[in-house]
């Protein structure tokens, strides 16, 4: 079973599980406020969830049954930039914004990348960017999960064509790709990363942007390889990750037997 979680804290948020309860056809379950529609569970919570570090009481009967958790969230940026993005979990020096200090979070590679192909190839405006995030913030969850974002301000966390977008993504059938990846380097929306993807049919797991990198030790980058399920291999932005973060890349590629692809 996949859940998705909406915030009443986030407008952005509620918004789209609003339209997603108008376009999908849920059932109640005998659990209050979760609903089923096929292999998909849906519940609404009150506080952020980015801070969810355990799934809420009205979960915990389920918890067995969950595969995976997609949350769907508001995306900010001070650039406004405007976006729809899917990301993975994780804190690296700090922990501001949810989930524990030194701690990534299981991914879901295929359905996250699934997702984001599917919006992507939907997608004819040129409004939105379709892209990728870096790992960051909270929730820390031992279940696979990522988060589905509509950025930057109410403008765009109110648009039905992004809204259904998302939608489209989250109910996407999974696609076939040729491996797995951990992406190192580059920007936040890890653009390079982001194309490569799209372009030659990998999946993404957990993704390191170049400002991450100066907190990350050897141990981070193993972390990301352990929480990418199937992890092939890493995806370098070449031109986005600095030599003595690259000789660390090398050496773990080595040593677990991983390819390097630099980009």
């Amino acid at each position: 079973m996949r859940l998705i979680i909406a915030s009443r804290e986030d407008s952005a948020s509620s918004s789209i599980a609003e339209r997603l309860l108008d376009r999908v056809d849920f059932s109640p379950t005998d659990s209050k406020g979760v609903l089923i529609h096929g292999e998909f569970l849906f519940g609404f919570i009150e506080k952020r969830h980015l801070f969810m570090d355990n799934l809420d009481g009205q979960f915990q009967k389920f918890q067995k049954d969950v595969d995976e958790v997609i949350f769907l969230s508001r995306h900010s940026s001070a650039a406004n930039i405007k976006s729809i993005t899917v990301h993975p979990t994780g804190n690296f020096h700090e922990a501001v914004l949810g989930g524990v200090v030194g701690r990534l979070s299981p991914t879901a590679p295929e359905d996250m990348t699934s997702a984001l192909m599917e919006i992507h190839d939907r997608y004819n405006g040129n409004e939105f960017s379709v892209t990728y995030e870096a790992t960051h913030h909270g929730p820390a969850l031992d279940i696979p999960h990522f988060y589905m974002e509509i950025g930057t301000t109410a403008d765009q966390w109110e648009n039905p064509e992004a809204q259904d977008l998302i939608i489209d993504g989250i109910f996407a059938p999974r696609r076939s790709f040729a491996g797995t990846f951990v992406g190192i380097g580059g920007g936040h929306y890890m653009p390079k990363i982001t194309q490569y993807s799209l372009e030659n049919g990998v999946a993404m797991g957990h993704m390191i942007s170049k400002h991450s990198l100066l907190h990350a030790d050897r141990s981070i980058i193993e972390q990301s390889v352990q929480k990418t399920p199937g992890c092939r291999g890493f995806i370098v932005d070449r031109k986005g990750v600095k030599s003595e973060t690259r000789v660390i890349v090398e050496s773990v590629a080595d040593s677990l037997g991983l390819e390097l692809l630099k980009i």
